[in-house]
């Protein structure tokens, strides 16, 4: 943490390509050729790299040890026009309540500063809804916990703004924090607060990307665009407005854990882009023991480490924090979900994934599956928000689309492993905001450093040639 930076030049790289490499991400190519034949006839390639961007230090060493560049051959892509460096993305989290969705809030409020978060809410899925007289709960914990884990980052707050002043603070995260449609799986007949607050965001006037995050069911942001439809449609402003979402809004979903989109958004709003992280999530969810995890990484995932980096004098929010047999009990899920309190299920294949041969122990990472559905938009300088196929902390993603509906954009992993390499960076740095819970000065606390470019954020290269960058990195 000293105040010089640390300067280097002449840093030699070659310029090659390597369908679905994952390495460096931070280098990209533009108009990549149609096929395999194509890529290798040395064709002048187009490359570029954030001149400054804000990194993880512990991704520092992916960064300059650039070996390659990925590229979809052949495959459409999504090209957003926001980077990383010039605002904030911003975000809308929809959740159902699933421990792994609580866990994600929690990793999530630690990067309220690098993401504009513009809504939480809560909807219901075909695994969790509140119910009605007449319908029985299905793994029902409540809405209470969100509103809990708030007054937790109240608590770090002070700690968290002194490393930097732009979190937000906790009255304003619960201002945005509503309940949706949550009675029933695929339930959106009627307007709820949480529905309301999405239609607001879906009509204001900010010209940033809206990502909408859909960790549960479609149906609450479903409801939110069937009452725009419902009032608009058939009025001269209705086509401005359709457009307007069209292009302002990017979902980012866990599959489709509701009916929804299949019985209403496909058919009424098939210009919105869906991205699905459900495959690329694997590495990060409950079945991560049974991915290609690098072993650094994998060390990362293990109980010792969580408790120690995580787990162990990280304050009110990391408390909440749920691994393996750590005694945690959710009230209205069910025994065989009750990971933290059912001995039963600990080292041992006495669960749902045990027929998968996963055994888990004692205070090992549980799951963030549906991180991911908001991960892309940590500004880790690998520029993934420009074009989804380039890879980074959100998986990599190419356009799948959508059986006997030619129009929609919907777009799916490009590699089930392609999160794997990138496991070891987001969890030391998590660990390092979790520290920051703690750290009431910001000299007592790890910071990423900046990294910059001297040549600038686009250069031209063929490939296979051997290029020269000049950088300077200034400590966070």
């Amino acid at each position: 943490m000293g105040s010089s930076c640390l300067h280097a030049a002449s840093r030699s790289i070659w310029l090659r390509t390597r369908n679905g490499a994952g390495i460096p991400g931070v280098l990209r190519r533009q108009g990549y050729p149609k096929t395999l034949k194509d890529r290798d006839k040395g064709e002048q390639t187009h490359m570029t790299h954030s001149k400054r961007s804000r990194i993880p230090a512990i991704g520092l060493a992916a960064l300059l040890a650039l070996g390659g560049i990925h590229s979809a051959f052949g495959q459409e892509t999504i090209k957003e026009s926001q980077t990383e460096s010039l605002e904030k993305p911003r975000l809308l989290l929809s959740q159902d309540g699933e421990i792994d969705d609580m866990n994600s809030l929690i990793h999530l409020l630690l990067y309220a500063n690098e993401i504009d978060i513009v809504g939480i809410v809560q909807s219901s899925s075909k695994l969790h809804y509140r119910g009605t007289e007449e319908l029985e709960p299905l793994r029902w914990c409540g809405t209470d916990w969100m509103y809990s884990y708030l007054d937790a980052y109240e608590e770090v707050y002070p700690n968290l703004s002194a490393q930097d002043p732009d979190y937000p603070e906790p009255d304003q995260l619960r201002r945005i924090t509503k309940v949706g449609n949550v009675d029933n799986v695929d339930e959106m007949q009627e307007d709820t607060e949480g529905s309301d607050l999405i239609r607001a965001l879906l009509l204001d006037e900010d010209p940033r990307i809206l990502y909408v995050a859909v960790g549960g069911g479609f149906n609450t942001f479903a409801r939110a665009l069937a009452s725009i439809e419902e009032d608009y449609q058939g009025t001269d402003a209705w086509e401005e407005i359709y457009d307007r979402i069209c292009k302002k809004v990017i979902v980012n979903c866990w599959g489709k854990q509701d009916a929804s989109y299949t019985d209403y958004i496909q058919d009424a709003w098939e210009d919105i882009k869906v991205i699905d992280v459900a495959a690329a999530s694997l590495s990060y969810g409950y079945s991560y023991g049974k991915t290609d995890l690098p072993e650094p990484a994998r060390k990362k995932m293990e109980g010792s480490w969580m408790l120690e980096k995580l787990l162990q004098g990280h304050g009110a929010l990391m408390d909440l924090y749920a691994v393996w047999g750590d005694g945690k009990y959710y009230e209205g899920e069910d025994p065989d979900q009750q990971f933290g309190s059912n001995e039963d299920m600990l080292s041992s294949t006495n669960w749902w994934g045990g027929k998968m041969g996963l055994i888990y122990n004692r205070y090992d990472f549980l799951s963030e599956g549906d991180s991911l559905d908001w991960m892309r938009l940590i500004p880790t300088g690998l520029r993934s928000l420009e074009d989804a196929s380039y890879g980074g902390w959100g998986g990599r993603y190419e356009f799948k689309g959508v059986k006997d509906h030619e129009n929609i954009s919907w777009y799916a992993s490009a590699d089930s492993n392609s999160l794997s390499p990138w496991i070891e960076a987001i969890q030391d740095d998590f660990a390092a905001r979790a520290s920051w819970c703690t750290a009431r000065t910001y000299e007592e606390a790890n910071h990423a450093p900046s990294l910059s470019i001297e040549e600038g954020t686009d250069l031209t290269a063929k490939a296979g040639e051997r290029g020269v960058y000049s950088f300077c990195m200034c400590p966070g």
